[in-house]
Formats: structure tokens, C-alpha cells, sequence
């Protein structure tokens, strides 16, 4: 999540043609929701289940104020979809910024927490939950989006890669999602470390 509104970003920066800014468009849009998602589920599923084992150990208020900030920002890319492809720079470029530094906090304050207070199968099911309270045009995007950004030997440990079902879906939608990244991006995956999963 950190990566590709960057990468969204500098694509903005570069002319686009009718096809590329359609697929600009598609691609953002669906970025979106998986931001929304993710906040949605962090909320809902994550967290209560570290508040409920850190106790007061640690202290998620300063995250909620982030994900606020980003909703506006957001909102504001939302709304910059129905004009000019130009008007979603701006918006965009506070949007991953304001990304980046949520999950450097995250980083610094929730991740070591969840490692000592939460088990990983708890984790595991928290992220399953968010997965599975997406939209269905959310989970086509989400798995091979997530796949796409998975170091080697993590696939299997995502949702998107969970079980023989995550598998079927990913398989399924794999090509579509390139075609939509494709488009929008070009042939390069710019800023992208290749996927490798294990064999």
C-alpha cells in the first residue's frame, strides 16, 4: 500500500492517451477501495483484537487521527475521477504521502505490538475478515494486486494466497488485473519488484 500510490503518482506526472487515462481511472478508483478497505478492517478486525491483547500497552489513537487524514485525502481523489486526468496529481501525491507516513507509524508503534501480543492465527483470521468484507470487484482487484507486491515465500502466508480457494481466485483474475495495470502503467512494472512465489 505504500508502493503503488507512489507509483500511481509519478504515472500522473506522464501524458496519457483516451486508453491509458480510461485504465488511469479504473486502476485509481480501484486503489481507493482497497485503501477504504484496509482502514475499514484495521478498525473493525485489527485493532480490537490488539486492543483486546495489548491492553494498554499500546496506544492506536495517533493511527485513527492518520487514517483521517487520508480519508480526506482520499475523498478529494475520489472527487478529482469525474474531471481532468490532471486533477488527480495533487490529490494522489498528498494521498501517498500521507500513506507513507501512516505506515511508518504503524511501523514503529502497531507492528512490534502485534508481533508480541498477537498470535499469528489471530492476525491471520483478522486479515481473512478484511478480505472477505470486500466487495467482489474489490477481491478480484485485491488478490493479485497484493500477490503482485509479495516477496518470495510470502504468497502463501496472505490471504490472497491462503487455501485452495485464494488460489482459484487468484488464478482467475491474474490476467485481468495485468491488463488493467498494462494499460495504465505500460508494459514496465515501474517501481515494482518482480513477484516470486515459491515453487
Amino acid at each position: 500500500m505504500r508502493q503503488d500510490p507512489a507509483r500511481l503518482a509519478a504515472r500522473l506526472d506522464r501524458p496519457a492517451g483516451p486508453a491509458a487515462a480510461d485504465a488511469l481511472r479504473r486502476y485509481t478508483a480501484a486503489l481507493l477501495t482497497q485503501i477504504h478497505a484496509r482502514h475499514r478492517g484495521e478498525e473493525g478486525f485489527l485493532w480490537p483484537l490488539l486492543a483486546a491483547t495489548a491492553g494498554s500497552a499500546v496506544d492506536l489513537a495517533p493511527l485513527a487521527d492518520d487514517w483521517q487524514a487520508v480519508d480526506a485525502a482520499a475523498a478529494l481523489a475520489h472527487q478529482a475521477l469525474a474531471g481532468p486526468l490532471a486533477g488527480l496529481q495533487l490529490p494522489v501525491r498528498s494521498l501517498a504521502g500521507l500513506l507513507d507516513a501512516h505506515l511508518t507509524d504503524a511501523e514503529q508503534q502497531v507492528c512490534p505490538a502485534l508481533r508480541r501480543y498477537l498470535p499469528a492465527g489471530a492476525y491471520r483470521w483478522g486479515e481473512r475478515r478484511i478480505l472477505q468484507n470486500a466487495s467482489a470487484a474489490g477481491r478480484r482487484f485485491a488478490a493479485p494486486w497484493l500477490a503482485g507486491y509479495a516477496r518470495a515465500g510470502e504468497l502463501p502466508r496472505l490471504p490472497a494466497g491462503d487455501g485452495w480457494r485464494a488460489r482459484i481466485r487468484l488464478a482467475a483474475t491474474r490476467p485481468g488485473y495485468a491488463r488493467l495495470e498494462r494499460r495504465a502503467f505500460g508494459p514496465d512494472r515501474t517501481e515494482i519488484q518482480p513477484h516470486q512465489e515459491e515453487k
